[in-house]
């Protein structure tokens, strides 16, 4: 185990995250730009001055840096969407429970302190315990595109990091992308009705085959260092709390993913959910769990989950290429991961929509696309052509 770090350390380094946190979410989320810079100017203050940023810094310093601010927003989430009558003033501000105060009111910022003292000892509890979910339903986008491309007739689906594997259900669900320029107009992909996902994208989208159909799914598969079972009201109220506070379609359309995943438990293909420490278990994982189905292609995809883990990704690229070599069928991985060694996105936070190949003793990699986390909008490159002309000279 390695030494706790020095309190200044932890002190830098937690502002750095709130206030980082409060850049990506303005113009997107106001409340939580409003509250992720509220404690960030808190963190400023000198240590045993503020007894509020003290206890953050302490909780704090047991966790990555990265996942206290979604912690803490999450904990306060979670009590106002249960109702907590000591948040009842704190919940005014969030639409998700029909709060009708703006986030620059002039008495946000007393009611969310006094929110998080009245609650402290129940968010010192779920910050140093919970997972951190990012769970948007929004990213099954990553692999449901590409697989149109492939022309396969059926997969099996594997989601690296799945939370609760929400995403896993991405052919049940409905998204609609309208191109900004014109070139291809909308395109609408998964099922049932209506449209639930609106996306945006620019560029030269990568056309589908004219008489384009799903894969049928085999096995739906997913593993996370915590899977997330959906088996108690409880637990979808945590799942809920990690959208954002005034998103309410956001938070509708999880609730319409969780409908989805409790659907297909009575499928010949539910969501199966596996606890593996990735990367190290990621092997492991993959001859154990995924090895078994040779009758389809494997599709594996994985989204914003690199920033989760100690290495930042970097071991799943051989050991994945290491287990596709032995592979008799196609294996593709799917990405929308930061490009922490490759080039800088367009604009803050977003990450890079990739896909590698291994068929046939061939290894191929694609960069389509630059992508927002929450799947709103897609940027397509150059190289998202070269996909789909390797598709089309395909038999």
């Amino acid at each position: 185990m390695q030494p706790p770090l020095p309190m200044d350390d932890v002190q830098v380094r937690l502002a750095r995250r709130f206030r980082k946190q409060q850049e990506f979410t303005t113009g997107y989320s106001p409340l939580y730009s409003r509250l992720f810079g509220l404690v960030a100017d808190w963190l400023t203050a000198p240590q045993g001055s503020d007894p509020l940023a003290d206890w953050l810094l302490e909780v704090g310093a047991t966790r990555a840096s990265f996942a206290v601010p979604l912690l803490l927003l999450a904990g306060l989430h979670r009590d106002v969407l249960a109702k907590i009558p000591e948040v009842a003033a704190l919940a005014q501000y969030y639409p998700t429970v029909g709060g009708t105060l703006t986030a620059d009111d002039s008495e946000l910022a007393a009611h969310f302190r006094a929110a998080i003292l009245v609650r402290q000892p129940h968010l010192d509890h779920f910050i140093r315990t919970a997972t951190v979910q990012t769970n948007e339903s929004a990213r099954g986008l990553c692999w449901l595109l590409p697989v149109l491309s492939t022309g396969w007739t059926a997969i099996h689906l594997v989601d690296l990091g799945a939370s609760a594997g929400l995403n896993l259900m991405a052919d049940q669900r409905h998204y609609r992308l309208n191109n900004e320029c014109g070139t291809h107009c909308s395109c609408d992909l998964g099922s049932g009705a209506p449209v639930q996902f609106l996306v945006t994208d620019s560029g030269l989208r990568p056309p589908l085959p004219r008489k384009h159909s799903l894969p049928a799914i085999l096995s739906r598969t997913g593993c996370d260092l915590a899977p997330f079972f959906l088996t108690t009201h409880e637990a979808e109220q945590t799942l809920a709390s990690f959208v954002w506070g005034d998103q309410t379609e956001r938070l509708v359309l999880l609730r319409q993913g969780i409908e989805a995943l409790h659907q297909a438990e009575q499928t010949a293909a539910p969501v199966r959910l596996h606890q593996v420490d990735l990367p190290d278990g990621l092997s492991h994982f993959l001859e154990q769990q995924i090895t078994p189905y040779r009758d389809a292609p494997t599709v594996l995809y994985n989204t914003y989950l690199s920033t989760y883990l100690h290495d930042k990704g970097t071991s799943m690229q051989p050991q994945i290429a290491a287990w596709a070599a032995q592979q008799t069928r196609p294996v593709l991985w799917l990405q929308w991961e930061t490009l922490w060694h490759g080039p800088q996105p367009p604009d803050l936070g977003e990450v890079g929509w990739t896909a590698d190949l291994w068929e046939d003793g061939r290894h191929v990699h694609w960069h389509l696309a630059w992508a927002h986390p929450h799947g709103t909008r897609i940027q397509w490159l150059p190289e998202s052509a070269d996909w789909s002309a390797f598709w089309k000279k395909k038999p």
